[in-house]
């Protein structure tokens, strides 16, 4: 078609991918909070979906109830990791424009 600049288009998904993998590498090192149990149980994620830290209040360690412990660190972390995916797909698509980028967004 006469006209159309396929290379130009190109180079513009180009840049978007760079910038795309910048903003994850930010992400990645970025960290992000939840709590359980009234913060009696800290996750801390990174923005790469990866667990930095837990912190347990000891007033949760019930030697006769272990499985309320586990239920609230499972609790905390799986709300911590949802959060840090919410935060790294609502901060790829501030960079593309919103647009959905197989294998990239």
């Amino acid at each position: 078609m006469p006209g159309i600049d396929l290379n130009y288009f190109i180079r513009q998904a180009n840049k978007l991918t760079e910038k795309i993998e910048a903003r994850k590498k930010e992400l990645a090192e970025e960290t992000l909070e939840h709590k359980a149990a009234d913060g009696r149980v800290v996750v801390v994620a990174t923005g790469a979906q990866e667990i930095k830290s837990i912190k347990i209040d000891p007033s949760v360690i019930d030697p006769q109830d272990p499985s309320m412990l586990e239920d609230l660190v499972t609790a905390a972390v799986n709300a911590a990791l949802a959060s840090s995916r919410e935060h790294m797909q609502r901060e790829l698509s501030k960079v593309s424009g919103g647009v959905k980028i197989p294998g990239i967004t």
